[in-house]
């Protein structure tokens, strides 16, 4: 049972590695907060949530480029981080933010 729910953790972990993150997803910019509202288009909220293990900051990370990846299906172009939590269950990331389309200038 113990060697079952190993197994299972560490295919989670490499499953989480192994995904890399799309270009689009890197486009999407963090945005001004004290700005964004009166430039731009909201286009929604979103969560992005990290796997299992790794550092603290490497989850955030993590559960930050989820939700830009998020974002970036939408169609935004910035992103505003309204909260990063690590101190999840099993060592897990979330971070809620608000996506964003901006004219181009």
């Amino acid at each position: 049972m113990i060697r079952t729910l190993f197994n299972l953790a560490a295919a989670f972990a490499v499953a989480a590695c192994a995904s890399a993150s799309t270009q689009s997803a890197r486009d999407v910019r963090d945005g001004d907060p004290a700005t964004i509202n009166r430039d731009c288009k909201l286009l929604g909220t979103v969560n992005g949530r990290s796997v299992f293990g790794g550092s603290e900051e490497g989850r955030a990370e993590g559960a930050k480029l989820s939700a830009r990846e998020k974002a970036a299906q939408l169609g935004a172009t910035h992103i505003v981080f309204l909260k990063v939590d690590t101190s999840g269950m099993l060592n897990t990331g979330y971070a809620t933010a608000r996506a964003y389309r901006c004219p181009d200038k």
